[in-house]
């Protein structure tokens, strides 16, 4: 994290200070920039989201096809996105499992929420078929109240093989021609490139960037 930070900041890694919101949400405390950032680990993968201010939130999960997503739905999602689950093709369940759950984490996230306390409230709808084809257009996503009433963009990306990463800001733009993806694994920035997006939102929000590691 410090790493990453530093080379916005032109600042020594060790000499930056990282305060912690009341949820834990990471912040940069010195030196006083115009900057957010929030970070997520899941699998073999640390990602990390960096904006020029706006607040942003990113998750990163493994989509473990072992995973009994239902039971977790049920406990975690509103009713709306179970009957959409159990709708899909048993195949697809699993992936759209992780399109609602990376994105209600990265809302929460953003805010400096609680995971526990919100999981069940933030919700989404989803406008997009089951299986995307190569070269066709994102789906739509659509925040659902108490959300909704927040002005921000969500990006729902698939990063690398069986991993889901969703993001989200709260800035009235549109970043969706403009997020830029970079492996970081040491010294500086490298393989950096523009990731086709699965989903977006279709109002006029943004996120200026992504970095994974």
């Amino acid at each position: 994290m410090r790493g990453v930070l530093s080379n916005y900041t032109d600042t020594a890694p060790a000499r930056l200070t990282i305060s912690r919101g009341t949820q834990g949400k990471p912040a940069l405390a010195w030196p006083s920039l115009a900057l957010d950032f929030n970070v997520s680990g899941s699998g073999d993968w640390l990602a990390m989201a960096v904006s020029d201010g706006a607040a942003v939130g990113i998750d990163i999960e493994y989509c473990d096809p072992g995973r009994d997503v239902m039971t977790l739905a049920r406990r975690f999602f509103r009713a709306a996105e179970v009957a959409e689950l159990q709708a899909c093709a048993a195949e697809q369940r699993s992936d759209r499992f992780y399109d609602y759950w990376t994105l209600k984490e990265a809302r929460i996230k953003a805010a400096g929420g609680s995971l526990g306390l919100e999981l069940e409230t933030t919700g989404f709808d989803l406008e997009y078929p089951q299986t995307l084809s190569a070269g066709s257009s994102p789906g739509s996503i659509v925040p659902l109240a108490p959300g909704a009433t927040t002005v921000a963009w969500y990006g729902l990306l698939q990063p690398f093989a069986n991993y889901r990463l969703a993001l989200c800001c709260f800035a009235p733009r549109d970043f969706s021609d403009s997020i830029r993806l970079c492996e970081f694994p040491g010294d500086g920035f490298s393989a950096d490139r523009t990731p086709a997006l699965r989903a977006v939102s279709r109002s006029t929000h943004g996120t200026p960037g992504v970095l994974s590691r």
